[in-house]
């Protein structure tokens, strides 16, 4: 069957056997991967980086929750979040059925200013608490005191898990060292020309999820790799290919898109998947390369930022 002709719900019950996806469950867009507390996450959801918060991330977000995405992904620097609680109070799904994500602003590290930015956050959301509330970036330090205060944030209720984003091994390392509650998901950039092994390998020996941000590495890397050709060979997309091989290596991941086709199209790759010579061949296309300059945080050494 031709990729592009199939149901983005996995309707031909491809099978889920990669790391953290439920057994026996089928692969599809409600799959999710098990938190180290239990819980449930998605494995796909939709990113909001760059949705203005005028009214396109509100579109956006709508199209998605109606074409079976469940989790959405936005952050106090986006400064989108009210158009995100706007579209999920005009779906009116039931809470259990989505998954909202959000991030701490750096500028608001520090105990008594996270407390209050999770409260804030939460009322622009429109919601009495988020599924995963996230450390943004190690940038601007106070780490474990920041890292305290989502401690006590998860302890109130007002999020059900709690994480970081754009850490690398040494500040992961750092919060281990302190004796804290560690965190169970890591938010880095993870595509096909970057697949971040040495933190892929710690966060799996820690039971932390790795999600990762721009799997598409903001198409900078289109049509001059291998992955463009394996592509065709699929006869599916290069974004679809990349979409795929990143829930295929374990991770949860978020494409971005405001348009309504791409949307759709980005969710089209429960139904098929890539063979494992072909995983193989895509093993030869990470170089490492970092589309977005946040990445570059996760080296920031933690005596700097704890």
């Amino acid at each position: 069957l031709d990729p592009k002709k199939r149901g983005a719900r996995g309707v031909m019950g491809v099978t889920c056997g990669y790391p953290g996806c439920d057994k026996g469950e089928q692969f599809s867009i409600t799959s999710t991967i098990t938190l180290r507390s239990g819980l449930k996450m998605p494995r796909f959801g939709l990113g909001t980086w760059k949705a203005s918060g005028k009214g396109e991330c509100d579109k956006a977000t709508q199209i998605a929750l109606k074409n079976g995405y469940r989790l959405i992904d936005t952050a106090a620097v986006y400064e989108n979040e009210e158009d995100v609680g706007k579209a999920i109070s005009e779906v009116k799904m039931a809470r259990d059925d989505y998954y909202v994500v959000t991030k701490l602003d750096p500028k608001n590290h520090g105990y008594d200013k996270a407390l209050k930015a999770v409260e804030e956050q939460l009322k622009k959301l429109g919601l009495d608490y988020v599924d995963l509330y996230i450390i943004h970036s190690p940038r601007n330090g106070k780490i474990l005191e920041t890292w305290d205060a989502l401690i006590e944030a998860k302890k109130r209720g007002l999020a059900k898990s709690i994480g970081v984003s754009n850490f690398g091994v040494d500040q992961l390392e750092g919060i281990k060292a302190s004796w804290k509650e560690m965190p169970e998901v890591n938010q880095i950039e993870l595509h096909v020309w970057n697949h971040q092994k040495e933190t892929m390998e710690y966060c799996k020996s820690a039971g932390i999820v790795v999600m990762g941000y721009c799997p598409l590495a903001r198409v900078k890397k289109f049509g001059t790799t291998v992955v463009n050709k394996i592509a065709e060979e699929l006869k599916v997309s290069e974004a679809q290919l990349c979409i795929r091989w990143a829930l295929q290596y374990g991770i949860v991941t978020i494409p971005k898109s405001t348009n309504e086709k791409r949307i759709i199209e980005n969710a089209n790759v429960f139904s098929w998947n890539i063979p494992s010579h072909l995983m193989k061949e895509l093993d030869k296309a990470d170089e490492g390369f970092k589309a977005s300059n946040s990445v570059n945080s996760m080296k920031i050494p933690w005596s700097e930022v704890q």
